[in-house]
């Protein structure tokens, strides 16, 4: 059986567990679901990261000792995890036995073959990030990361020699394009390689609550180059299971900390001569209704209060919210990008996609298998040969999307088929075919919605795992790869009539109240922003005829190809298929979207607009984009259409 390896970056174990933290791993866990549904064997690990200077001193605080405060916060994030139905194979701690010893075998090795030496230290240490900094490095005389005070520490330390690594580094990102994306990480990488690499300091003199050096005691290792070597501690290190496991085919963190794993990590890799991740993926951060998502701004939305609320206001069991929420994260946004948590977006989601379409769906369909049994009972209950080809292609760029960890394309490709059949409903009109006697005509079309409820209950299965499985319990069909999804109906073994109601509607009185409760929650944790959101100007709007409107034409049209126009930042060439007629359209996006995530969307453009040169490419049209403050969101239908669709 292939095997497939990914981990999310461990967690600081003095944070509590936010969204972004939260999005990661359920992303993570997406991953893991998706390859095993490909039929690979996956390791999938997470976990928490647990010696530092600042967590001896939270210990302190708290008059605990630093064993039982690291246990307890580990607890936390495991419960947690678990409550969210993250399928790891492996929570490691850095405090683990196997961890220690793996660590300290790997800094024995490099010190051995000179790559790590004594030399000594003088600069500004940031205790929050553990981070040592240049002083080019500070804004204002702070951190440039967290904004907060830094130390000027003097010691005696061991360096790793990661100068030495600079030209095979290079060299390995010129072989390896797609080494860690998306493409803008990728670039500031390699221009951060190209600029010059330092050694670091791999140990602290004044630090004890970490990994001992092994030959001498009096340092304990780096808290970064320790959390960093977990990934080979989870895959075996000095095992012979080692070797099957190694290298990772994906480390996913968040787009803060990709200098330590693209730099630093792939350097020590060489320097152990071990094969490096095949795929580094850096994700955005979420923001919070418009505002940057912070402590001290008091918006950081706690996952644990928002599945209660969730859970208590619509009359759902957890697991359910559980996957409303794994649903949002997961279909909102462009992964890799920064997003915007909006409350009001997260129960759209719910009604429409989830209760409207999906919930809609199967309980339309088992009502009606209650209802016309005895009609179709000796009719042949085999599903439309005209929808299995759409089926098949579907599920073909699915995985695709999901190669790319382009969740919110996949998860909007799904609903093409939800829709798909929920209009072959309306087409079919299986009322009127039951009053006309049309059995066979009927039991074709119940065993289509039968037979592609049964990809999408699969389908689904990676973003929302009990969703799928109360799904497929109500139809009567099986959990099963991907590859063995084939269009065919069950037999003569119908399912019976149920009053299934996966996601019940939520009601206008429990949107308000949950807009409340969210509005509490951030009160109570902490202060509120002093300058308000970006808002429109307040200038009246300037009116136009009907007459005039109506010249303007809008369609709909699919991004073929897209490529960044030379030496700006800011402006993507898209090549767009406008029904027949094939465009080139250059457009402003370049700071909210990567090319390679714009393919295969469809998007509203303007198409009588008159041509025009940009950077010497002439644009034939027009895209139509929404944008507040330093947001933007590109105008897209909300199911497919056929391109070159009028707008009206």
């Amino acid at each position: 059986m292939e095997k497939y390896f990914l981990t999310t970056a461990i967690y600081y174990i003095n944070d509590k567990p936010h969204l972004g933290s939260v999005s990661e791993v359920i992303a993570a866990d997406v991953v893991a679901r998706y390859q095993r549904k490909l039929g690979k064997s996956v390791l999938f690990s997470t976990g928490t990261d647990e010696h530092s200077q600042k967590v001896e001193r939270s210990a302190l605080a708290l008059r605990q000792p630093v064993e039982q405060y690291t246990t307890e916060a580990a607890e936390a994030w495991k419960h947690l995890f678990d409550r969210l139905a993250i399928s790891y194979s492996r929570f490691v701690r850095t405090t683990d036995a196997d961890h220690i010893k793996v660590v300290q075998d790997m800094f024995q090795k490099l010190y051995d073959q000179g790559d790590i030496y004594k030399g000594s230290y003088e600069g500004w240490y940031c205790v929050k990030d553990e981070e040592f900094l240049l002083e080019s490095d500070l804004v204002d005389g702070k951190c440039p990361h967290c904004g907060l005070e830094v130390q000027h520490v003097s010691e005696v330390n061991y360096f790793f020699r990661l100068s030495k690594y600079q030209d095979a580094l290079l060299a390995w990102y010129e072989r390896h394009p797609g080494f860690v994306q998306p493409s803008m990480r990728y670039n500031e990488l390699v221009n951060v390689i190209r600029g010059g690499l330092r050694d670091i300091s791999v140990s602290r003199s004044t630090v004890k609550w970490g990994i001992p050096v092994p030959f001498d005691p009096e340092q304990t290792v780096y808290v970064w180059f320790d959390a960093l070597i977990n990934y080979a501690t989870v895959a075996g290190y000095g095992s012979s299971a080692f070797a099957d496991t190694w290298p990772p085919d994906l480390h996913l963190i968040g787009k803060d900390i990709t200098r330590f794993h693209g730099i630093i990590w792939p350097a020590m890799l060489m320097g152990l001569g071990l094969p490096l991740p095949r795929r580094i993926f850096a994700h955005g951060f979420w923001d919070f209704e418009g505002e940057k998502m912070s402590k001290s701004l008091g918006n950081v939305v706690d996952p644990s209060s928002l599945i209660d609320t969730l859970r208590r206001l619509i009359d759902i069991d957890e697991p359910v919210a559980v996957d409303a929420l794994r649903y949002y994260l997961s279909r909102e946004g462009t992964y890799g990008l920064d997003v915007d948590f909006s409350s009001q977006r997260l129960l759209l989601r719910f009604n429409t996609d989830l209760a409207n379409d999906l919930g809609n769906l199967l309980n339309r369909t088992l009502n009606m298998f209650g209802r016309y049994r005895d009609i179709i009972r000796n009719s042949p209950i085999i599903p439309k040969p005209a929808l299995g080809a759409l089926f098949a292609s579907m599920v073909t760029d699915i995985e695709r999307d999901y190669d790319g960890l382009q969740f919110s394309a996949g998860l909007e490709k799904t609903w093409t088929l939800v829709n798909t059949l929920n209009k072959m409903i309306e087409d079919d009109k299986p009322w009127a075919l039951a009053a006309s006697g049309e059995a066979d005509a009927l039991a074709a079309h119940l065993g289509t919605l039968l037979t592609g409820l049964w990809y999408i209950g699969n389908l689904v299965e990676p973003c929302m795992p009990t969703v799928s499985s109360r799904l497929l319990r109500a139809i009567g069909r099986p959990q099963v790869t991907w590859d063995t999804l084939v269009w065919q109906g069950p037999g003569q073994e119908l399912p019976e009539a149920t009053s299934t109601v996966l996601f019940p509607r939520i009601r206008p009185e429990q949107l308000d109240e949950f807009l409340t409760a969210q509005k509490r929650q951030k009160t109570a944790a902490g202060p509120q922003p002093q300058a308000p959101p970006p808002a429109p100007s307040a200038e009246p709007e300037r009116l136009i005829s009907i007459d005039d409107f109506l010249k303007v034409h809008l369609r709909v049209a699919t991004i073929l190809e897209a490529e960044r126009v030379p030496d700006t930042d800011k402006l993507i060439k898209l090549h767009v298929r406008v029904g027949t007629e094939h465009r080139t359209i250059v457009a402003g996006i370049g700071k909210h979207y990567e090319p390679d995530m714009l393919v295969g969307k469809q998007i509203v453009v303007v198409a009588n607009l008159e041509p025009r040169k940009l950077k010497g490419i002439v644009s034939q049209g027009m895209l139509l984009a929404a944008s507040i403050g330093d947001e933007m969101a590109l105008l897209t239908p909300m199911t497919e259409l056929a391109d070159g669709a009028d707008i009206h």
